[in-house]
């Protein structure tokens, strides 16, 4: 039984299924309920590649890429397509391309139709370039500037890779097509003979002898060309991706390594660069190399979550808690319980203050009767009260004109008339400038003190009674500071006569 953190994979070729766990790779016959993985067959794949500005919303790119794809690629109107796509940064350009990948969804369901009826649903399915990232990921491999070289039986493809992410891929022979190749050469052997000589004698030329020399030499030439088209697409991802040169290729066909394959790689002239075959992992594998990787890769999107370049049309269908409805319902019921809560509380909370009602209004009653009471008291004391302050106001105000006039005939006498001359010139000219003296006081019998008070807005009224004052022949008229306070201006004058 496989764990929860195993995933199931569907071998495209044979569609055997077997299972990873992240460690091992284990054949499988039994149908799981596990995340599963395929690959599609590279020879079905359309790609195309277009640059657009950096400045292109993403929301509209979906778009952009399916109309150029029937636009432009040459999809036909007729059929549908399942299409994916991938935006890379250009090194020297301030534009993006933007490389698209597209399958007729026909194939797919032919390919897949058997497994389909027993898995049902393919979570991930992968295109096959993207796989190699599985080793940068997984720390088998540091990241450098790297070629992968597949060669199977009726697809063939290398792809570039420059600090650990892919940046461009390209078709090759495959074994079948080779098979064709020496056929039409006159060299007439059959795809077994073929897969056997690619492992045991490869292109060793010290393996052949003079009856299978032309074999050797038809080989030479078809891998000539693989390793020229590699050496071309270098050059052209130098200019556009910035990729400097090949520090490793990696190459393998379906069954394994071709003999004598570094030595035949060094003496075409790629003398630095590392050469290995595909089988990298810890568990060696005695075929399916590339399905072991593509293997590796969907554990890893799995475990990443990760949807990106999927082109399945197998989607599982979410779970009934994750779709609109489901969640829709989750919320119902949850609004209903809280709903629920709230009138179970609110229920309870209501007739205990009901309780707490009745007994207030009780107290409030009793307290209510008695207020009625001592308001009557208190409105008959302070209609007393008002009585006596009316007696006292008019007493008040008797005994105060009396005060006043007492004090007024106390000031006056023993004046002589020109103080009184004197403070008669003053009144009137505190009248004419409508001043205000809120202190008037003899000092000695030549000089007088005066507090003279003007509103905020006539302050120069000051400045003209003390111009007055002199006019009128007062022989020394001086003030001390006119100083402001409560938005009024206060002056003490002093004032000389003879």
């Amino acid at each position: 039984m496989a764990s929860k953190k195993s995933i199931q994979y569907i071998n495209p070729t044979d569609l055997s299924l077997s299972v990873y766990d992240g460690k091992n790779f284990q054949n499988n016959s039994k149908r799981e309920k596990l995340y599963t993985v395929s690959r599609v067959f590279y020879k079905d794949i359309i790609l195309y590649s277009f640059k657009i500005p950096k400045s292109q919303a993403d929301e509209d790119l979906s778009i952009t890429v399916e109309m150029r794809m029937y636009e432009e690629a040459g999809l036909d109107v007729n059929k549908t397509y399942q299409i994916t796509h991938l935006v890379k940064d250009l090194e020297f350009d301030d534009m993006y391309l933007v490389e698209v990948f597209a399958i007729d969804t026909d194939i797919l369901k032919e390919t897949f139709e058997k497994p389909i009826k027993k898995v049902k649903y393919i979570d991930y399915l992968a295109l096959p370039f993207f796989a190699f990232e599985t080793f940068y990921k997984n720390k088998i491999l540091t990241t450098k500037n790297d070629v992968f070289v597949y060669i199977g039986d009726d697809e063939g493809f290398f792809c570039f890779y420059k600090d650990g992410k892919y940046i461009s891929t390209k078709s090759t022979y495959s074994l079948e097509e080779i098979l064709e190749k020496l056929n039409d050469k006159g060299i007439e052997i059959d795809f077994d003979k073929l897969s056997e000589i690619l492992l045991k004698k490869g292109l060793d030329s010290k393996l052949y002898d003079s009856i299978d020399g032309d074999i050797f030499l038809e080989l030479e030439s078809i891998f000539s060309d693989i390793l020229t088209k590699i050496n071309n697409v270098a050059l052209h991802n130098r200019n556009i991706f910035a990729f400097e040169k090949i520090d490793r290729l990696f190459f393998s066909t379906k069954y394994g390594r071709v003999k004598g394959f570094k030595e035949f790689v060094s003496g075409f002239g790629f003398n630095d660069v590392e050469i290995f075959d595909f089988n990298l992992f810890k568990q060696k594998q005695e075929n399916n190399f590339l399905d072991t990787i593509v293997c590796s890769f969907g554990f890893d999107r799995y475990t990443d979550n990760s949807n990106a370049q999927n082109i399945t049309i197998f989607q599982r269908p979410p779970s009934f808690m994750t779709t609109r409805t489901g969640k829709l319902v989750l919320w119902l019921v949850i609004f209903i319980s809280i709903l629920a809560a709230i009138y179970t509380y609110a229920y309870i909370d209501i007739k205990n203050l009901q309780e707490q009602r009745d007994i207030l209004e009780s107290k409030f009653q009793k307290i209510e009767k008695r207020a009625r009471l001592y308001r009557k008291e208190i409105k008959k004391e302070n209609n007393e009260i008002k009585e006596v302050k009316k007696g006292l106001s008019r007493e008040d105000i008797v005994f105060k004109n009396i005060d006043f006039g007492v004090s007024e005939l106390e000031n006056l006498k023993g004046r002589d008339n020109r103080y009184i001359k004197f403070l008669k010139s003053v009144n009137l000219l505190l009248g004419k400038y409508r001043l205000k003296a809120s202190k008037i006081e003899q000092s000695g019998r030549t000089k007088m003190v005066v507090d003279v008070v003007s509103g905020y807005k006539n302050r120069d009224d000051i400045s003209k009674f003390l111009k007055a004052l002199i006019k009128e022949g007062f022989l020394n008229v001086t003030t001390k500071e006119i100083k402001l306070d409560d938005n009024r201006y206060i002056s003490e004058i002093e004032i000389e006569h003879e």
